[in-house]
């Protein structure tokens, strides 16, 4: 399989659109979970935020090709634009319909694991925020895109062995951060209960339907960004 880094080196220097649609096809999950955790369990609102942080990521490819991996960069990226649209146009009525909307995507969890979820839903991505770097990068590889160890030791240049052992302490520094907004839990229940969502999956055809939007948002503002400012 071919690496984040191979990819967008690809859709840069190639214009590929392959690999672009490939990148989507990758971390969409990662993004629209992300999005839909963080704007109330609004299926729309999230699909809009998704489309934002691709759209961005085309923009902004030529100054992300150093990365190894986009996975960090894209979790911050969906964070400051669900935070945008929050701002826009959150609602009380969204808010009660969070639970309802969200149930519809989780894959028929058990009852404890979910209720669990629901504790945890509204404060993980910020916890996810405050690990550095490489941490954030190993947990979201592992529980949040499902990456093998393996995987994530090539991505981040470690064996596998060592590559556990940064998912297992970052996991246990992520539950001392959920800890310190009163969220007690241990990083086996954590791991659990990140495992029940892992299996859900974004709408179908929201990844075509973004690719599509994405590249001609780009081409109609004229190409790849030579410059700016990344998130990260």
């Amino acid at each position: 399989m071919s690496t984040d880094a191979e990819l967008l080196r690809r859709y840069v220097e190639e214009r590929s659109e392959a690999a672009f649609a490939e990148l989507v096809r990758l971390h969409l999950n990662l993004v629209y979970f992300a999005a839909l955790r963080q704007v109330g369990g609004d299926t729309h609102r999230a699909q809009d935020v998704a489309q934002t942080v691709f759209t961005d990521l085309a923009r902004k490819a030529r100054e992300l090709t150093g990365r190894a991996t986009l996975t960090g960069w894209l979790h911050t990226s969906t964070r400051f634009a669900a935070s945008k649209q929050r701002r826009a146009d959150f609602t009380r009525q969204q808010r009660e319909q969070e639970a309802a909307t969200m149930n519809a995507f989780l894959p028929n969890p058990d009852p404890a694991p979910a209720a669990e979820w629901e504790r945890l839903r509204p404060l993980i991505d910020d916890a996810i925020h405050e690990l550095d770097e490489r941490d954030r990068e190993a947990v979201l590889l592992r529980y949040f895109e499902n990456r093998p160890f393996a995987e994530i030791g090539a991505t981040l240049r470690l064996s596998d062995d060592a590559a556990r052992m940064r998912v297992d302490r970052a996991l246990e520094k992520l539950r001392a951060a959920l800890a310190r907004r009163g969220v007690n839990s241990t990083s086996a229940a954590l791991a659990t209960v990140f495992a029940n969502q892992v299996a859900a999956s974004a709408p179908a055809g929201l990844a075509s339907a973004i690719t599509g939007a994405a590249l001609t948002s780009v081409g109609a503002s004229g190409g790849i960004a030579a410059a700016g400012l990344a998130f990260l």
